[in-house]
């Protein structure tokens, strides 16, 4: 969402000449009040209460433009900040300049200063209601664009990752693999089947924007126990997960692609480290991985970018995503602050 300061002035401006302009002409039928803006105290005073009112509605609109995710308090505080600073320049422009360069000035002399503050609260009120009525239509309409690339980008995601798991090669290799298990008569056979229907069903019917993140580690641990039966050799994991998630809740498929690519990229005779925990109520997820030889890694599945994405529109400044690339390595740390 970008700050639209032109747009606001337009408004303002509009708002400024109904409502005092036009009034006065069309209500009070005074048309002196025209006339005397070709003087230069009236000009100079009209111009020095436009900028102070345009002021209430610009400061109001900033600072809920980037505090509106702060708490309350401090939204209230910048607010007050805000509305002082306005007040105290049409103080300045009108009470201190005008009298001491012109010799005219808007309140009678000696007018109290906390009198001069209470009086322009009212001005403050309804001009700074400009920009809070300007930030709420933007903020809504902002809402509900990014809930709709939301939705379109839930799609991609869904279809990308159905794609990814559902594909031919993926099952040919699964399939195969619980082939040789059940030709060799292991015990693992039916517990591969039962991981893979598990992975499948995630896949096909989990249609909630956001499901309990012991959901999600549990895909993990299937993803990771049928990639095992792929390879001769015991796989260097070094799984370090906090299975205590006390309600955390994230959108499905938001942590898969990062394993997903360690291990369509990875090295996998050196360690795979994937680390998940939640201090002070933030997921923080790592995935670290050695490089397959003269390999160029990149998120398999559904790639970074769209990874990016998804978490930009979802999480907006709630997260943060590390990417550190090398030539012997590939590394991620996400943060997720809970949303509850």
């Amino acid at each position: 969402m970008k700050q639209q300061y032109t747009r606001l002035l337009l408004w303002h401006f509009i708002f400024y000449i109904v409502y005092y302009t036009a009034r006065e002409v069309f209500i009070d039928k005074d048309f002196e009040a025209v006339t005397d803006l070709a003087t230069f105290k009236y000009a100079y005073m009209e111009a020095a209460v436009f900028i102070s009112f345009f002021l209430y509605s610009l400061g109001v609109y900033w600072v809920l433009f980037h505090y509106h995710s702060k708490t309350w308090w401090r939204i209230t505080l910048m607010l007050f900040a805000a509305v002082s600073l306005a007040i105290g320049f049409r103080y300045l422009s009108q009470e201190v300049i005008a009298p001491y360069f012109f010799g005219f000035r808007n309140y009678t002399e000696g007018f109290a200063l906390f009198d001069y503050y209470l009086d322009n609260l009212y001005y403050a009120s309804l001009h700074g209601a400009i920009g809070f009525t300007f930030f709420y239509f933007q903020f809504s309409k902002y809402k509900d664009q990014k809930q709709r690339e939301l939705l379109i980008q839930n799609k991609k995601t869904e279809l990308a990752y159905l794609r990814s798991q559902i594909n031919p090669h993926f099952l040919f290799n699964t399939l195969n693999n619980i082939y040789s298990l059940v030709y060799q008569k292991s015990d693992d056979a039916l517990k591969s089947v039962e991981k893979l229907t598990a992975m499948l069903r995630y896949g096909l019917y989990e249609q909630e924007e956001f499901v309990p993140l012991e959901q999600e580690i549990k895909h993990l641990y299937n993803f990771i126990e049928l990639e095992r039966i792929r390879y001769d050799y015991d796989l260097q994991l070094e799984l370090n997960i906090n299975e205590n998630t006390q309600g955390f809740k994230v959108p499905p498929f938001l942590l898969i692609p990062f394993v997903e690519n360690a291990f369509k990229h990875g090295n996998l005779r050196q360690p795979l480290v994937i680390d998940l925990n939640i201090e002070n109520e933030t997921l923080i997820f790592i995935v670290q991985n050695a490089v397959k030889p003269k390999q160029k890694d990149r998120v398999g599945g559904i790639g970074l970018e769209n990874v990016r994405k998804r978490l930009e529109l979802i999480y907006e400044e709630q997260h943060v995503l590390e990417v550190k690339a090398t030539k012997e390595g590939f590394g991620i740390r996400l943060l997720i602050k809970d949303q509850a």
